[in-house]
């Protein structure tokens, strides 16, 4: 996956549950990288975002296509980004000029699992601090994501956890979904230990019957997510951000894949329907 579409999360402090807050509008300067098909993304390589967040490659979200018609890979603009409580989108755009791109770097993945396939399986450490492993969770359909918890992105990080804490509401009224478990793993094991995690699950009211996070060693969560299609890596430049995709996995009973949703224009409805027409435990 090249680098300049990965989707980008770092530090912020993300409130749910709370009255909702006032948009705020920040400047970005930087290059566009990619614009989106469907005009409806568009990746820059911004400066510092002065009061928001520091310079990096990041995914934007659109709502007007007509924002980017005008626009090219190396292009160089001046936007208008807009953050509210609940997402974040490139309102305006002025291009300031062009200049060729430097090439991405060159990466190197494993395969990702086809569906069907056994998930291998990886020692964690729950929100309190237990081991667990996949294999706990055997007899059971999983859903399983990959967050960050200091993400400042509305919809992006935090957008799949609020996805869940919505499924979770669900499956408590679904008798025929009360095998389901939900997994959130972290892509940043030297922040997000158990302790944060914890918090991190009560901020979204998480039943620990039903939603638990998880964490563990950098090399141990590496490996776990790359089988999914995950990219992530530490920014060595301006640490502690991280640069990671976002794949959402329904896991079935018997630990095979049965279905692996990338980015995060889902909706719960979309993962409950995967877990519907996926096998329950003996059936």
């Amino acid at each position: 996956m090249p680098r300049a579409i990965v989707l980008l999360c770092l530090f912020a402090g993300f409130a749910a549950c709370t009255p909702r807050a006032p948009e705020k509008e920040y400047t970005v300067i930087g290059q566009v990288l990619d614009v989106a098909p469907d005009g409806r993304k568009v990746t820059i390589k911004h400066q510092d975002i002065t009061g928001f967040m520091p310079a990096m490659t990041m995914v934007f979200d659109v709502r007007d296509r007509a924002v980017l018609q005008a626009m090219a890979p190396g292009d160089l603009v001046r936007a208008t980004l807009v953050v509210g409580d609940a997402e974040a989108h490139i309102a305006a755009m002025t291009k300031t000029g062009h200049a060729a791109l430097e090439a991405p770097p060159p990466t190197s993945l494993p395969p990702v699992l086809a569906e069907g396939q056994p998930v291998a399986d990886a020692a964690f450490l729950d929100q309190f601090g237990m081991p667990r492993s996949l294999a706990d969770f055997r007899g059971h359909r999983v859903a399983l994501t990959f967050i960050y918890t200091r993400c400042p992105v509305p919809n992006f990080c935090p957008l799949m956890s609020r996805h869940f804490a919505t499924l979770q509401d669900t499956i408590k009224t679904r008798p025929d979904l009360a095998d389901v478990r939900l997994l959130s793993v972290t892509l940043d094991p030297a922040f997000d230990r158990p302790p944060v995690l914890r918090a991190h699950a009560e901020l979204f009211r998480a039943d620990p019957a039903i939603w638990t996070f998880l964490t563990g060693t950098p090399d141990a969560l590496r490996a776990f997510a790359e089988q999914f299609g995950i990219y992530s890596e530490l920014d060595a430049e301006n640490p502690p951000q991280l640069i990671h995709s976002l794949q959402t996995a329904v896991i079935d009973a018997g630990g095979r894949l049965a279905h692996n949703t990338r980015g995060n224009e889902w909706v719960p409805a979309d993962i409950l329907a995967q877990l519907t027409t996926t096998a329950a435990p003996g059936h």
